[in-house]
């Protein structure tokens, strides 16, 4: 029996540090990168002319708007003509492809709804209400969802967080709720 204490007290040693070092793993490993391009503002009556067809998800945080790479899946994009007939939604895990028969598009000057219908059922709206025109945001309403997105070929306008979990998942940032 007292041979096996010290090779216990070894174990639990070395149980002890690997449990801390795979708590420190599960911090993010943050990669922050500035924009490298100006953002234009959204045009008066934007909703009211061309609309863009894919969109990407922005997130707010107290240095302001950015886009965040999480470390589990995808950031949130939205194409309402990935092909035709074919709208898709890549949410941050899964990727929901609506095929549809017709599109129907409502504008208002700073506010739009798209209605996709298929065999005459309506299978998703969504509405799009300008949030902040200075940086180009729409609040997007999807079911009972919302998302705060710009047109995807603003990407470069804004600031991006990427929270890279090399071999192990880390915990997610936070961010400002939509107000």
């Amino acid at each position: 029996m007292a041979k096996l204490k010290p090779q216990i007290i070894l174990f639990l040693a070395l149980a002890f540090s690997t449990s801390i070092r795979c708590q420190e793993n599960k911090k993010p490993n943050i990669i922050e990168t500035k924009p490298t391009s100006s953002m234009k503002p959204l045009q008066e009556n934007w909703a009211k002319k061309n609309i863009s067809q894919k969109w990407i998800e922005i997130k707010k945080d107290a240095k302001g708007y950015l886009i965040y790479q999480p470390c589990d899946g995808n950031t949130t994009t939205i194409d309402f003509k990935k092909k035709i007939n074919l709208a898709e939604i890549r949410n941050q895990i899964e990727t929901q492809n609506i095929e549809y028969d017709i599109r129907e598009d409502i504008n208002a000057n700073n506010k739009f709804f798209i209605s996709f219908f298929k065999n005459k059922n309506q299978v998703l709206q969504i509405e799009g209400t300008e949030y902040d025109a200075k940086n180009q945001i729409v609040l997007f309403k999807i079911e009972k969802q919302y998302y705060l997105m710009t047109p995807f070929e603003n990407r470069n306008s804004f600031r991006k967080i990427k929270n890279q979990c090399n071999k192990a998942k880390v915990s997610e940032l936070e961010f400002l709720p939509i107000n």
